[in-house]
């Protein structure tokens, strides 16, 4: 685990990114390397994977391509994603591009550093709901650090894993990668788990808890999306999708390392990364800004309503999700638990399928007679499920070990300002 202690000129181009967002980002910053100017081609001269056998230890001048399709190397240095291979949080081998969310899955506390890398002369496909389409050879990297304050996210932290998502010819792949030393990261597929890690929070709180790099295979938790299998001569199979690069939460500005503001995907669009972007900006669907340092108190009643959906869409659909956007008999792996929270589902046609007044069907803790109860957050199980730290009943299941306290607050809010329903007056 190493430690990077963030010099003045990171800080600046945190601060600049900041501001482009309208605050802090709960979840996390990022700064990119040099990127081309605006309008040209982002992948331009990155190379691409050449169908044949990769080598870990090959020497390449960029992306080591090749490993990447067809290895497991047992360092993240062998793929040469970064410029230096020592700080995975800035400055993408060629064709790197950096990228942010507008509301983002929380995970204990950690920033994170988030690069896309497109195989040149290859693009990304828009689409309106789900992730967006990326192309074989495409590599996702997520370096997660833990910041000594979360209100100075830029300064202190420690540098813990980077999480690769691979889509290779047969599908995405999953590598976690823990950074054991200063000079590399190492292959973590059996997972690894750090004990009493400590933060401080934006309200000055001190946090400690355990931290857990996933496994490999725990990567298919959150990843995949299910069939609903019809009967035994029903072969589908599971899908691998990303969860994070949606239209949506892309749909805001960035602050690029050349000090450009500009909106991610127009700037995709411009760069010929992204096809298919509608002509008309104002249609594509945009999740708000959530970050700790928002005030809750201050979001009026649909911004508090909009926010609280983005944040349970983003940590929660991914799993609890059925129909509406996804294909045909196709369901997030607890889409069938009748709770199904994506950002596109209408509350006030299926008010249920938010939990609102509908029995629990998993957890197993008495004292909860239903998922929502609207005006009663402390007797509604959906909260307790995010606040509490016990792996019996805690959700999500994977990705955290302590309560994120900023957003289980937006959750109580939300739940407290529904309107009055059937178990309103429940115990």
């Amino acid at each position: 685990m190493r430690n990077n202690n963030k010099t003045a000129v990171a800080i600046l181009a945190t601060s600049l990114f900041l501001a482009a967002c309208g605050g802090g980002d709960g979840d996390g910053d990022g700064t990119g390397g040099t990127l081309p100017p605006v309008g040209s081609a982002l992948n331009a001269g990155a190379g691409s994977p050449t169908g044949a056998q990769g080598s870990c230890s090959a020497t390449t001048s960029g992306v080591n391509w090749d490993a990447l399709m067809t290895e497991v190397c047992p360092k993240l240095s062998d793929y040469n994603l970064f410029a230096n291979a020592t700080d995975p949080t800035a400055a993408p081998t060629r064709g790197g591009v950096p990228y942010d969310l507008s509301t983002a899955l929380f995970s204990d506390y950690t920033s994170k550093y988030r690069f896309i890398f497109v195989p040149e002369g290859k693009t990304v496909s828009y689409n309106p709901s789900e992730v967006l389409d990326f192309p074989v050879g495409t590599v996702i990297t997520k370096t997660f650090a833990l910041p000594a304050n979360t209100a100075m996210r830029g300064g202190e932290e420690l540098v813990i894993e980077t999480r690769l998502l691979i889509h290779r010819t047969d599908g995405w792949f999953a590598l976690p990668y823990y950074w054991s030393s200063d000079s590399d990261a190492t292959l973590a597929i059996a997972g690894k788990r750090l004990a009493n890690l400590t933060t401080i929070n934006n309200q000055g709180q001190q946090i400690t808890f355990d931290y857990s790099v996933p496994k490999a295979a725990d990567c298919n938790s959150c990843h995949s999306i299910v069939p609903d299998l019809a009967g035994p001569d029903d072969d589908r199979e599971q899908i691998f999708l990303p969860i994070g690069p949606k239209a949506r939460y892309l749909n805001t500005d960035y602050a690029y390392a050349d000090g450009t503001v500009y909106n991610q995907l127009q700037y995709w669009a411009e760069g010929d990364l992204l096809t298919g972007l509608p002509s008309d900006f104002q249609s594509v669907e945009q999740a708000p800004v959530f970050d700790d340092q928002v005030s809750i108190p201050s979001l009026s009643a649909d911004e508090l309503n909009d926010a609280a959906r983005a944040y349970l869409d983003i940590n929660c659909a991914h799993c609890h999700r059925a129909g509406l956007t996804l294909p045909v008999d196709y369901a997030g792996p607890a889409g069938s638990s009748g709770v199904q929270l994506e950002y596109g589902r209408d509350y006030a046609t299926d008010p249920g399928a938010f939990g609102v007044c509908k029995t629990p069907v998993a957890g197993g803790k008495d004292g909860y007679p239903f998922d929502v109860i609207p005006g009663n957050p402390d007797d509604s199980y959906l909260l307790f499920r995010m606040t509490t730290v016990d792996n019996r009943h805690k959700m999500p299941e994977l990705a955290r070990n302590t309560e994120h306290q900023e957003g289980t607050a937006l959750i109580r809010s939300w739940i407290d300002n529904l309107p009055a329903a059937g178990c309103s007056t429940a115990p």
